[in-house]
């Protein structure tokens, strides 16, 4: 008892659970990880007012904000959140929280730690409390927004007599990644889980998350849309995941071409295509793989000697060898982007690093 008389004294424990009472718009707050922002839209990743696709997926994946996050500062003993997402079905590969929740990050000993996940009901609108019971220390922190999910709207709910603000950008450099349902994080169990996210965390850079579910095809708009990204410092592309070997052949070239005519000397580094757990004992699709692969091979080659500050990183075994990362044959589970983000992150930083970029 007298220990616990202690802590209440000393702010630790409360005599009641703090319950949130004010709720802030969260987009008053600090919001990283989009590239366009789109005026009524403070959530979506790319104005589709201001760039046409023609692609009814793909228009929809730009108001999913895969890799944007809120940052606030804030001194409050619980963190809560209500907010509503468009209607759509849960997918049978995914977790809710990936899709349609929420996860949050504070800042401890300079580390980017877990703090609670925002769990999303069956219905479009959500509630719910992500952390409680902390102390009254202010604390920075960051917000992942759904991955699977449009989101209209997003407030977050802190004690009544806490204080909430916006907390500037801890990142001084942008690198975009382009690229696939890999990079848009399919089969993490939440937002924050995803590779660009778990490299933003453990670098210090800035990885935006620019992935296109099925999507990510080397298609000409696409280029038209990066060519106008004057504030990347570089770009990631997981490019050769969803086009055939006969695109990569047709597309690769003009569309490094077309960046180029407007960025010609930002970095682009291409990653090889992952290795598929489907190809074991699927004969086409390991066919099919292998392909892609070996034509993506060859037209990088070309491409590293065409154009200036291309790059290729064909490594072998970024999820691992040992056949138990995937989630569906497909995606990497949790531990297969934990790898792809470990084992990626040496060449990619050499390659930043010569760019100045650390």
């Amino acid at each position: 008892m007298i220990k616990h008389l202690a802590l209440i004294a000393a702010g630790v424990l409360s005599l009641h659970t703090a319950a949130a009472r004010k709720y802030v718009d969260a987009s008053t707050l600090t919001l990283i990880g989009r590239t366009c922002p789109m005026e009524g839209n403070p959530y979506y990743r790319v104005d589709t007012a201001r760039y046409h696709f023609d692609n009814a997926a793909i228009r929809r994946y730009c108001g999913y904000p895969a890799g944007v996050a809120v940052l606030f500062t804030t001194d409050s003993r619980s963190i809560e959140a209500r907010w509503t997402t468009t209607p759509r079905s849960y997918g049978w590969n995914m977790t809710p929280v990936m899709q349609r929740g929420m996860d949050l990050y504070i800042r401890r000993d300079g580390i980017w730690t877990m703090a609670g996940a925002a769990r999303p009901g069956l219905e479009d609108r959500h509630s719910g409390t992500i952390v409680e019971h902390m102390d009254r220390q202010p604390r920075e922190c960051m917000l992942y927004l759904p991955t699977w999910s449009e989101l209209l709207t997003l407030e977050i709910g802190v004690d009544d007599d806490a204080t909430v603000t916006p907390l500037a950008s801890p990142y001084k450099h942008r690198v975009i990644v382009f690229g696939s349902s890999i990079t848009h994080g399919a089969s993490a169990s939440r937002p924050g889980m995803a590779y660009p996210a778990r490299m933003s965390r453990m670098t210090g850079i800035e990885f935006v998350n620019l992935g296109y579910s099925g999507n990510c095809k080397l298609q000409p708009y696409f280029a038209d849309y990066l060519a106008d990204v004057k504030d990347a410092d570089a770009m990631v592309f997981d490019a050769f995941s969803n086009p055939g070997a006969e695109m990569i052949a047709e597309r690769l070239i003009p569309f490094i071409a077309r960046i180029r005519e407007s960025l010609p000397e930002t970095p682009l580094i291409f990653v090889q295509t992952i290795y598929r757990e489907s190809r074991n004992f699927d004969l086409q699709s390991d066919k099919n793989e292998a392909a892609k692969q070996a034509m993506a091979r060859q037209q990088m080659a070309e491409a590293v000697k065409r154009f200036k500050n291309v790059y290729f990183i064909d490594k072998a075994g970024l999820t691992g060898t040992d056949h138990v990362t995937s989630a569906d044959g497909t995606h990497p589970s949790d531990l297969g982007y934990w790898r792809w983000a470990q084992n990626l992150q040496p060449e990619l930083l050499k390659v930043l690093k010569k760019h100045g970029i650390r």
